[in-house]
């Protein structure tokens, strides 16, 4: 990961995985993409994102599970640069997991949260980057407290170079 960037270039970073993540994903946000189509668009977001991150083309590429851990991972820490001030990493993350569950009825409620502030595609992008993390056999929980724990940290950093008071 890179650490000499600010959290606006980490949300930028997340939005190039955005954009090609919404260039790949149906237009509707329902119905959701079964498994198999969620982890080739989690695979393509972070593939997008690690192009403009990394200069090693062999870091490029999310093929084993090595790759996925430090590309999604990373990416999962930009997403939640990219929501900061639309929804928090715990609703961000609980609005992913409403979208991979089969639970029924469907709950949707953090998802709703998610939406009202025009934030569900991200939610849906996060919930193909916990797939495909998945399908490479990566501890997603552990990722996402691994990128939210970072996320903090970042962003408490940040706070500090610019003077303000660090929130807890």
């Amino acid at each position: 990961m890179t650490d000499e960037c600010t959290n606006e270039e980490r949300a930028d970073w997340a939005a190039t995985a955005l954009a090609a993540y919404n260039e790949q994903a149906p237009a509707p946000l329902f119905p959701v993409p079964d498994p198999a189509e969620r982890v080739r668009l989690g695979v393509i977001a972070a593939e997008a994102m690690a192009r403009t991150v990394f200069h090693n083309p062999g870091d490029q590429v999310v093929d084993d599970q090595d790759a996925a851990e430090r590309v999604i991972g990373d990416l999962i820490v930009y997403t939640f640069c990219l929501a900061d001030g639309q929804a928090s990493p715990d609703v961000l993350t609980q609005a992913a997991e409403e979208l991979r569950s089969t639970a029924y009825p469907v709950e949707l409620t953090a998802l709703c949260v998610v939406a009202a502030a025009e934030g569900e595609r991200v939610a849906a992008m996060l919930a193909a980057l916990f797939e495909a993390a998945e399908a490479f056999s990566c501890d997603v929980p552990a990722m996402v407290d691994g990128a939210r724990a970072y996320f903090e940290l970042l962003k408490h950093e940040e706070a500090e170079e610019e003077g303000e008071p660090a929130s807890a």
